[in-house]
């Protein structure tokens, strides 16, 4: 009898992340699962009560995924974000265009982006706005450039890096002219 194959959380998660990669998360069971691991279905239910654990994982290493791609100074991230959506498309859909979360209004969608990162730091000390108008522009931008990700993920619009950079960059003086020159602070 052969030995028995050890399957943990994180090698059943990758095996997961490997298929939403290549067939989006409609392809993911735990036959599926399973049969890229080479196993039975067994060891991922011992490790996992269901399929929705197995999704929250899923996001949780997306999420990772996504945070060792986009990094940089803000103009890199903004370029790094449109390019993930291009070269990952698959995983960008299901992390930014599946229905795991909602939000409440702009205002929590702005602050549920920067949370825990240091973009806000940064962009109001490179842009001298008060703090909420950072955290609008930043949302504006990011709507923006999101916009620009799904139709590169959809395949509908191909950008090079400097046209993703030089749009940001416009993008980000307008906004910030915009709210030095907004004289009702709103």
């Amino acid at each position: 009898m052969p030995p028995a194959v050890k399957t943990d959380k994180r090698a059943i998660t990758d095996a997961v992340t490997s298929i939403i990669e290549s067939d989006g998360w409609c392809a993911v069971s735990a036959r599926a699962i399973a049969d890229r691991l080479g196993i039975s279905t067994q060891p991922i239910y011992r490790e996992f009560k269901d399929m929705s654990e197995v999704k929250k994982a899923a996001v949780a290493r997306g999420w990772e995924l996504f945070a060792e791609y986009v990094s940089g100074d803000a103009l890199d991230q903004s370029v790094n974000y449109v390019m993930f959506a291009t070269e990952r498309a698959n995983l960008f859909d299901f992390l930014f265009r599946g229905k795991h979360y909602s939000y409440d209004g702009l205002d929590d969608l702005a602050h549920r982006l920067t949370d825990g990162t240091e973009i806000i730091d940064k962009l109001t000390q490179i842009t001298d706005l008060p703090r909420e108008k950072v955290y609008r522009l930043h949302l504006y931008v990011w709507m923006a450039l999101h916009g620009l990700a799904a139709m590169s993920a959809d395949n509908r619009v191909a950008l090079d890096r400097d046209e993703i950079k030089n749009f940001a960059r416009e993008l980000t003086a307008a906004l910030s002219s915009y709210y030095r020159n907004d004289a009702d602070g709103e």
